[in-house]
Protein backbone atom coordinates (compact mmCIF):
# COMPACT_ATOMS: atom_id res chain seq x y z
CA UNK A 1 0.00 0.00 0.00
CA UNK A 2 2.53 2.73 1.06
CA UNK A 3 5.97 0.85 0.29
CA UNK A 4 8.73 2.63 -0.90
CA UNK A 5 7.10 5.47 0.21
CA UNK A 6 10.62 6.83 0.98
CA UNK A 7 9.67 10.42 1.68
CA UNK A 8 6.52 9.26 4.67
CA UNK A 9 8.07 10.87 7.89
CA UNK A 10 4.93 10.22 10.04
CA UNK A 11 1.94 7.91 10.30
CA UNK A 12 -1.16 7.82 12.26
CA UNK A 13 -3.32 4.77 12.17
CA UNK A 14 -6.98 4.50 12.58
CA UNK A 15 -8.70 2.60 15.13
CA UNK A 16 -10.56 0.78 12.73
CA UNK A 17 -7.45 -1.27 10.86
CA UNK A 18 -7.42 -4.89 12.29
CA UNK A 19 -4.35 -5.95 9.95
CA UNK A 20 -1.12 -4.64 8.57
CA UNK A 21 -0.65 -6.38 4.92
CA UNK A 22 2.43 -7.93 3.50
CA UNK A 23 4.84 -5.54 2.50
CA UNK A 24 2.41 -2.50 3.63
CA UNK A 25 5.18 -0.04 4.63
CA UNK A 26 8.37 -2.03 3.34
CA UNK A 27 11.42 0.16 2.40
CA UNK A 28 9.74 3.50 3.81
CA UNK A 29 13.23 4.53 4.46
CA UNK A 30 12.10 8.00 6.15
CA UNK A 31 9.43 6.97 8.29
CA UNK A 32 10.89 7.53 11.94
CA UNK A 33 8.38 6.19 14.33
CA UNK A 34 4.66 4.19 14.59
CA UNK A 35 2.40 3.14 17.01
CA UNK A 36 0.27 0.46 15.73
CA UNK A 37 -3.60 0.36 17.64
CA UNK A 38 -4.87 -1.98 20.03
CA UNK A 39 -7.01 -2.79 17.19
CA UNK A 40 -4.53 -4.48 15.02
CA UNK A 41 -4.43 -8.44 15.57
CA UNK A 42 -1.74 -9.49 12.91
CA UNK A 43 0.94 -7.89 10.70
CA UNK A 44 1.71 -9.51 7.59
CA UNK A 45 5.08 -10.82 6.46
CA UNK A 46 7.89 -8.06 4.95
CA UNK A 47 5.31 -4.92 6.55
CA UNK A 48 8.27 -2.85 8.04
CA UNK A 49 11.15 -4.43 6.20
CA UNK A 50 14.01 -2.04 5.56
CA UNK A 51 12.79 0.38 6.94
CA UNK A 52 16.14 2.09 7.86
CA UNK A 53 15.14 5.29 9.91
CA UNK A 54 12.47 3.86 11.90
CA UNK A 55 13.70 4.46 15.79
CA UNK A 56 10.50 3.64 17.83
CA UNK A 57 7.81 0.88 17.01
CA UNK A 58 5.14 0.87 19.64
CA UNK A 59 3.13 -2.43 19.15
CA UNK A 60 -0.32 -3.47 19.38
CA UNK A 61 -1.81 -5.24 22.44
CA UNK A 62 -4.43 -7.28 21.14
CA UNK A 63 -1.34 -8.37 18.23
CA UNK A 64 -1.55 -11.97 18.09
CA UNK A 65 0.75 -12.54 15.27
CA UNK A 66 4.03 -11.02 13.43
CA UNK A 67 4.88 -11.77 9.75
CA UNK A 68 8.37 -13.32 8.78
CA UNK A 69 10.34 -10.24 7.92
CA UNK A 70 8.18 -7.70 9.32
CA UNK A 71 10.43 -5.50 10.80
CA UNK A 72 14.03 -7.04 9.06
CA UNK A 73 16.54 -4.57 8.13
CA UNK A 74 15.19 -1.71 10.66
CA UNK A 75 19.09 -0.76 11.28
CA UNK A 76 17.72 2.68 13.36
CA UNK A 77 15.40 0.44 15.82
CA UNK A 78 16.83 -0.10 19.03
CA UNK A 79 14.37 -1.27 21.22
CA UNK A 80 11.51 -3.35 21.04
CA UNK A 81 8.16 -4.74 23.39
CA UNK A 82 6.41 -7.54 22.37
CA UNK A 83 3.09 -7.50 23.91
CA UNK A 84 1.64 -10.73 25.78
CA UNK A 85 -0.80 -11.62 23.41
CA UNK A 86 2.46 -13.40 21.32
CA UNK A 87 3.10 -16.58 21.52
CA UNK A 88 5.54 -16.86 18.67
CA UNK A 89 8.24 -14.97 17.19
CA UNK A 90 8.76 -15.87 13.21
CA UNK A 91 11.25 -16.24 11.00
CA UNK A 92 13.89 -13.69 10.64
CA UNK A 93 11.38 -10.94 12.12
CA UNK A 94 13.55 -8.66 13.57
CA UNK A 95 17.12 -10.05 11.67
CA UNK A 96 19.28 -7.48 10.38
CA UNK A 97 18.39 -4.65 12.98
CA UNK A 98 21.99 -3.78 13.74
CA UNK A 99 20.48 -0.97 16.48
CA UNK A 100 18.80 -3.46 18.82
CA UNK A 101 19.83 -3.43 22.21
CA UNK A 102 17.01 -3.81 24.03
CA UNK A 103 14.10 -6.75 23.97
CA UNK A 104 11.68 -7.42 26.04
CA UNK A 105 9.99 -10.96 25.52
CA UNK A 106 6.67 -12.22 27.46
CA UNK A 107 6.43 -15.18 28.90
CA UNK A 108 3.60 -15.70 26.83
CA UNK A 109 5.39 -16.91 24.03
CA UNK A 110 6.91 -20.30 23.60
CA UNK A 111 8.59 -20.34 20.75
CA UNK A 112 11.40 -18.30 18.31
CA UNK A 113 11.59 -18.95 14.71
CA UNK A 114 15.08 -19.45 12.45
CA UNK A 115 17.22 -16.34 12.05
CA UNK A 116 14.46 -14.63 14.39
CA UNK A 117 17.14 -12.23 15.72
CA UNK A 118 19.68 -13.29 13.33
CA UNK A 119 22.89 -10.01 12.83
CA UNK A 120 21.23 -8.19 15.64
CA UNK A 121 24.47 -7.30 15.77
CA UNK A 122 24.85 -4.56 18.98
CA UNK A 123 22.86 -6.83 20.98
CA UNK A 124 24.66 -7.60 24.15
CA UNK A 125 22.13 -9.47 26.59
CA UNK A 126 18.64 -10.99 25.91
CA UNK A 127 16.47 -12.23 28.49
CA UNK A 128 13.95 -15.49 27.03
CA UNK A 129 11.66 -16.15 29.54
CA UNK A 130 11.25 -20.00 30.89
CA UNK A 131 8.00 -20.36 28.58
CA UNK A 132 10.58 -20.85 25.57
CA UNK A 133 10.50 -24.29 24.51
CA UNK A 134 11.95 -24.05 21.16
CA UNK A 135 14.91 -22.06 19.50
CA UNK A 136 15.20 -21.77 15.75
CA UNK A 137 18.18 -22.48 13.48
CA UNK A 138 20.27 -19.63 13.45
CA UNK A 139 18.00 -17.57 15.43
CA UNK A 140 20.75 -15.44 17.47
CA UNK A 141 23.49 -16.41 14.91
CA UNK A 142 25.83 -13.48 13.75
CA UNK A 143 24.73 -11.24 17.29
CA UNK A 144 28.24 -10.29 17.42
CA UNK A 145 28.03 -8.25 20.30
CA UNK A 146 26.15 -10.97 22.41
CA UNK A 147 28.22 -11.97 25.46
CA UNK A 148 26.00 -13.90 28.07
CA UNK A 149 23.18 -16.58 27.30
CA UNK A 150 20.76 -19.00 29.38
CA UNK A 151 19.10 -21.14 27.36
CA UNK A 152 15.23 -21.42 29.27
CA UNK A 153 14.80 -25.08 31.11
CA UNK A 154 12.25 -26.10 28.45
CA UNK A 155 14.46 -26.46 25.22
CA UNK A 156 15.47 -29.80 24.20
CA UNK A 157 17.26 -29.18 21.27
CA UNK A 158 20.04 -25.84 20.60
CA UNK A 159 19.70 -26.20 16.39
CA UNK A 160 21.81 -25.58 13.18
CA UNK A 161 23.76 -22.65 13.89
CA UNK A 162 21.46 -20.98 16.75
CA UNK A 163 24.56 -18.88 17.65
CA UNK A 164 27.02 -19.11 15.25
CA UNK A 165 29.64 -16.60 14.62
CA UNK A 166 28.43 -14.68 18.01
CA UNK A 167 32.38 -14.12 18.47
CA UNK A 168 32.08 -11.97 21.60
CA UNK A 169 29.48 -15.16 23.62
CA UNK A 170 31.75 -15.73 26.76
CA UNK A 171 28.83 -17.61 28.97
CA UNK A 172 26.26 -20.14 28.19
CA UNK A 173 24.06 -21.67 30.17
CA UNK A 174 22.85 -25.32 28.87
CA UNK A 175 20.29 -26.32 30.95
CA UNK A 176 19.55 -29.96 31.76
CA UNK A 177 16.34 -30.07 29.06
CA UNK A 178 18.77 -30.29 26.22
CA UNK A 179 19.49 -33.19 24.99
CA UNK A 180 21.03 -32.65 21.48
CA UNK A 181 23.58 -29.60 20.21
CA UNK A 182 23.28 -29.69 16.33
CA UNK A 183 25.78 -28.59 13.51
CA UNK A 184 27.53 -25.31 13.65
CA UNK A 185 25.43 -24.26 16.88
CA UNK A 186 28.41 -22.59 17.97
CA UNK A 187 30.47 -22.31 15.36
CA UNK A 188 32.74 -19.37 15.35
CA UNK A 189 32.22 -18.17 19.41
CA UNK A 190 35.49 -18.03 19.43
CA UNK A 191 35.78 -16.28 23.01
CA UNK A 192 33.59 -18.98 24.06
CA UNK A 193 36.29 -20.95 26.14
CA UNK A 194 35.05 -23.49 28.40
CA UNK A 195 31.20 -25.00 28.17
CA UNK A 196 29.46 -26.84 30.34
CA UNK A 197 27.44 -29.98 29.50
CA UNK A 198 24.60 -31.46 31.22
CA UNK A 199 24.31 -35.42 31.30
CA UNK A 200 21.19 -35.44 29.29
CA UNK A 201 22.47 -34.54 26.22
CA UNK A 202 22.94 -37.54 24.19
CA UNK A 203 24.21 -35.86 20.47
CA UNK A 204 26.66 -33.30 19.40
CA UNK A 205 26.93 -32.17 15.91
CA UNK A 206 29.58 -31.42 13.45
CA UNK A 207 31.32 -28.34 14.00
CA UNK A 208 29.13 -27.23 16.89
CA UNK A 209 31.76 -26.00 18.60
CA UNK A 210 35.43 -23.97 17.94
CA UNK A 211 38.39 -26.20 18.73
CA UNK A 212 39.53 -23.85 21.33
CA UNK A 213 36.54 -24.80 23.42
CA UNK A 214 37.02 -26.73 26.45
CA UNK A 215 33.91 -29.37 26.97
CA UNK A 216 32.86 -30.24 30.64
CA UNK A 217 30.30 -32.45 32.16
CA UNK A 218 27.98 -31.41 34.75
CA UNK A 219 28.32 -34.04 37.24
CA UNK A 220 25.35 -32.43 38.65
CA UNK A 221 22.57 -31.84 36.01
Amino acid sequence: AFRKCTSLTHLILPNSIISIGDGSFSKCISLKQISIPDSVVSIGEWAFNECTGLKQVNLSNSLKSIGEWAFSGCTSLSKIVIPKSITSIGVSTFADCTSLTDVTIPDSVTSIGNWAFGKCSALTKISLPPSIVSIGEGAFSKCYSLVEFEIPPKVTSIRNSTFADCSSLEDILVPSSVNSIEDHAFSGCFSLTEVILPRSLTSIGYWAFPSNTILTSNKNA
